[in-house]
This record gives C-alpha cells, structure tokens and sequence, in this order.
C-alpha cells in the first residue's frame, strides 16, 4: 500500500464513519473505483482506530464526568447502564457473525445495494421524525449527559444497539441506523448523534483490541500505517462536529439522497 493509498482511505474512513453514508460501504467502493487493491479487515479496524482517537478527543468532557460519577447514583452511572444496554447486542451479534463479516466485507456490488438501503432507511426514519417535534433542550447540562439518561431508558439504548448490530452488514451505515434509532427513541437530531458517536467506542475499542494485531503479519509498511491513522483521525474529529452542527439545524435528506445516488451509480458501473 502506498501512502498517497493510505492518506486517501484515511480520509474517506475519518468522514464516513460519522456522517451516515456507510465508512464500511465507501473502504471497498473507493479502492475498486480507483483500480487500488481491497484493504484488509485488520488495516479497516487500523482505521477505526483513528477515528476512535477523534472520539476521545471530541467527547472527552462526556467522557471525564462519566469517569467521575460513575461511582455514585447520578447521570454518570445511568448513562454507563445506557452504554452496556446498547453494547451488547452489537457484541454478542459481531461476535457471531465475525466470520460471515469477513467474506462478504470487500465485495463491492453488494455493498452497492447495501448503501442504496442505507439511503431509504435514512428517507424513511427522516420522514417519521418530522412528525414529532424534538424534546427541548437543557441550557444547563453542559456534557448532554443528563438530557440523554431522561430521555433514554435501557430498553430504547437496546434498541439502538439493535441498529448498531444490524450495521454490521457492510453498506449499511452504523452512523446512520444509530442516529435513526436514537430519533424513533424519541431523541433530537444532535442528541441521537451523539449517542450514536459514544456508542461506538466500546465497539471500536474492543474489535481495535482484537483485530489490529493481525497488522503484524500482514507486511504493511510503517508509513501507511501512521498516514492512515492519523488522517482518520483528523477527518473523523471534523466529521463529528459537522455532523452534530449540521444535525442543529437540517435533517438527513441529504445523507439519504447520496447513499441512493452513490449505490446506485456505482453498482450499475460495477454491473
């Protein structure tokens, strides 16, 4: 892999993995559209750990009060019980299906059609959530902590874990199906976003535990390693504030207008 390779999928895998269009759909799109070869898992998990660093960085308040109260009754223990509750589905279902992920990640026509399903989950959950208005926001809570533990029980965090798990399909946007489960669970557009976001840190930080050992075997330099994971973290830290701006004021139209356009162009030039 060279480092112009390298630097392009960090990026893409930075701002993909945040805005709802599918980071798994467009590691496998791009490399085929460009001639390149297939990135491996191992190296896609590399990247996740980059965008798990802007995670750290950008979430790094919600994350402190959560460490401090954690040990006491409050938002920050209730939000811990939220974590779990909607980290386990994804972990018992990725655990099960690891080897089925495997073979089909990299396979760029079905991803296609993945994405374009992406893009009408996202048109139809949109269209759900115009028809409630969103829960008002606290001026007060300045983490978001304790808006999201009173507006979210473990039973709805299930659920989103629930989307969380069916992302594991590639193309499907695990972004997009949080942040859709987080609005049918009654919350903002932000506050969905945003705990879709933390949501996938346990996720990230265990599979980046498991898979990025395999680096070691497979030959990759040490530059595209760095390259690769610095530019997704970079990308992915600017991801997660535009997102969660652009969330403040629009909806997901446009995220579900380009993961149909963009399947659909690329699986009839695939075909």
């Amino acid at each position: 892999m060279s480092i112009l390779e390298a630097l392009v999928l960090g990026v893409v895998q930075g701002l993909t993995e945040f805005l709802p269009v599918s980071s798994s759909a467009h590691l496998a799109l791009v490399p085929e559209l460009l001639g390149w070869g297939q990135p491996t898992l191992a190296y896609a998990v590399l990247l996740h750990a980059g965008t798990l660093l802007a995670l750290f960085a950008y979430f790094r308040r919600e994350l402190v009060a959560t460490l401090q109260g954690m040990m006491r009754p409050g938002p920050a223990r209730r939000f811990v019980v939220l974590l779990i509750a909607g980290t386990v589905p994804a972990a018992v279902i990725g655990v099960a299906f690891e080897e089925w992920f495997e073979d089909n990640f990299g396979r760029p026509f079905q991803v296609a059609l993945q994405l374009i399903l992406t893009g009408l989950i996202l048109f139809g959950i949109e269209a759900l959530a115009r028809r409630r208005p969103p829960p008002p926001a606290d001026p007060q809570d300045l983490t978001g902590l304790k808006s999201l533990v009173d507006d979210l029980n473990p039973a709805k965090a299930a659920a989103v874990g629930f989307a969380q798990a069916f992302a594991i399909i590639p193309g499907i946007s695990r972004s997009g199906a949080t942040i859709a489960a987080g609005l049918m669970a009654g919350l903002s557009r932000p506050q969905a976003a945003r705990f879709s976001f933390l949501l996938s840190i346990p996720i990230v930080f265990g599979t980046t535990l498991f898979k990025v050992p395999d680096l070691a075997g497979e030959g990759t330099g040490a530059g595209p390693l760095a390259v690769g994971f610095l530019a997704s973290a970079v990308t992915g830290y600017v991801a997660i504030a535009g997102t969660i701006a652009f969330l403040q004021r629009r909806g997901l139209h446009v995220f579900a207008i380009y993961c149909v356009l963009a399947g659909s162009l690329t699986a009839f030039y695939l075909r």
